[in-house]
């Protein structure tokens, strides 16, 4: 992280030039990498899973007004069938060029376990080794539960194709989770929802993850997800580990409220109000961190920068430095987004 004035350089190109020392005043109070999000299944009235490219285009420009530069569009739990089409669809807009920041997807289910949330349990699965091994190549992170039939196989077989593999929506036992870790996983999918959690008598896998330096965690800073002091835990046990994620869903359609979703106490969530994504930002994840949780600056913005880009294989993304992509914020003191610029390479 660059601390004092600096004066960064863009080229033509849309890289970062030069960054140098500024004398006199800065035009912004913080300037930082774009955020990257790599859990992310809509906003307002766009649900990626069904997302046409036009919708994905508008999508990207909320995202992008609110500081997300880069994001991996996720879906859920359906059928396998209704997975693949979305899949091919995403695929195609993904190729397109047309949606600057999409930078790929991330497939959250349907292998999933013991804590389903909001996927719909009749949906849940064994891993079927012959539909992984097919999955398009803009997947770049797949979550899958530990306790899953074939689950050690799934995860070296995404990982072969370098995918990264993340757990969640699983209560597995201690050598269920080793064995995903030894098989390739890296993360866990929103820390504390969805798994079993922290208990000085009966560990989970929130536990294990915050223990295991090979394990990075997706966190949810809404302030619904996950309570304040556990927010503020997470970043103490794990703070070089933290990657800060949306989950933000879509509540809205063309014609009015999203069938089976209405935002109730901060977040959008199902008839039995069973939490189903956030309406939040992740720069307001962020901010909130860092104004309630006591983080520093540094590790807040890495959460949401630097480090999702490097998990998810985005390592031209995250970074302000020489030669790197020019995706760049300017913040307020607030950390409120002033400014956001994306340059993409011609």
């Amino acid at each position: 992280m660059l601390h004092g004035p600096r004066r960064i350089v863009v080229s033509d190109q849309g890289l970062v030039e030069s960054i140098d020392e500024h004398v006199g005043d800065s035009e912004y109070p913080v300037v930082c990498p774009g955020f990257v999000d790599i859990q992310m299944n809509g906003f307002y009235d766009v649900h990626v899973a069904n997302a046409s490219t036009e919708d994905l285009v508008r999508l990207d420009q909320w995202l992008l007004e609110r500081g997300t530069t880069s994001w991996l569009g996720t879906i859920v739990t359906a059928p396998l069938e209704r997975m693949s089409a979305s899949l091919v669809s995403l695929h195609e807009s993904f190729q397109s060029g047309q949606v600057h920041g999409f930078a790929g997807v991330h497939v959250e289910g349907p292998f999933l376990g013991g804590a389903p949330g909001a996927h719909p349990v009749k949906h849940i699965i064994a891993c079927d080794l012959d539909w992984i091994s097919q999955l398009v190549p803009s997947v770049r992170l797949v979550t899958v539960a530990p306790e899953q039939i074939d689950v050690v196989p799934a995860i070296r077989s995404l990982r072969e194709r370098s995918i990264t593999v993340s757990l969640g929506h699983s209560r597995p036992t201690k050598s269920q989770f080793e064995n995903a870790v030894d098989a390739g996983a890296s993360m866990v999918t929103h820390l504390f929802n969805g798994m079993s959690g922290v208990h000085h008598r009966d560990p989970g896998l929130a536990m294990w993850a915050l223990i295991d330096d090979r394990i990075f965690c997706g966190l949810i800073a809404d302030g619904v997800h996950v309570q304040t002091d556990a927010l503020a835990l997470a970043f103490r046990a794990a703070s070089n580990r933290i990657c800060l994620v949306s989950d933000s869903v879509s509540w809205e359609t063309t014609s009015g409220p999203r069938p089976g979703i209405e935002i109730r106490n901060g977040a959008p969530r199902l008839v039995d109000d069973t939490l189903a994504g956030s309406c939040t930002p992740l720069g307001e994840c962020v901010q909130r961190v860092v104004r309630e949780c006591g983080v520093s600056l540094e590790s807040a913005l890495a959460s949401a920068t630097s480090i999702p880009a490097d998990l998810v294989g985005l390592t031209e993304m995250g970074r302000i430095r020489h030669g790197q992509m020019a995706d760049l914020l300017a913040l307020d003191t607030d950390l409120s987004v002033l400014k956001a610029w994306r340059r993409l390479p011609s």
